[in-house]
């Protein structure tokens, strides 16, 4: 009787490890024939923020990204303006940062030139941020950015 509970015991063992491969965590094999992904125009108002270090004008790799994305999505649309609104907590109205401000926004504009993104008007706001706003620390890297309203319709780009 023993030897009979050891054995099914056994087979019980045997047909759990057959159903492991099953349950592997394999990726699946692709599929045997091309997926076909169509690619969407999107030619409509964007919004676009890039955030920038302390006391500091250049673009983030994340940022260039970002500025890289939006130049894909609205490669060939026309542009009929660029609202640019800079805040910048950290600049100063004299000294070394007094054009912190005016940097970042050209730095920012220029990468989307650099992508073909070439408005028709661009309009620049610059935002003084008092120290009395920011509540706290936390809220200081939200106050070093750019905030861009792309206006785009569909067209020739040109």
């Amino acid at each position: 009787m023993m030897k009979r509970a050891q054995f099914i015991a056994g087979l019980s063992i045997g047909a759990i490890a057959l159903a492991f491969p099953a349950m592997s965590d394999a990726p699946k094999a692709p599929p045997m024939e091309p997926v076909k992904v169509p690619y969407e125009k999107n030619c409509e108002d964007m919004q676009i923020t890039v955030y920038f270090s302390n006391k500091d004008a250049s673009l983030s790799s994340y940022s260039m990204r970002a500025l890289n994305t939006a130049g894909d999505q609205l490669a060939g649309c026309t542009i009929s303006d660029i609202q640019a609104t800079i805040v910048s907590a950290d600049a100063d109205s004299t000294g070394p940062t007094a054009r912190l401000s005016e940097d970042r926004a050209a730095v920012v504009l220029d990468a989307l030139t650099a992508r073909g993104i070439r408005p028709q008007d661009i309009r620049t706001d610059f935002v003084p941020v008092s120290e009395t706003r920011l509540s706290d620390t936390m809220a200081m890297p939200m106050a070093r950015r750019v905030d861009l309203t792309v206006k785009a319709k569909t067209g020739y780009g040109l």
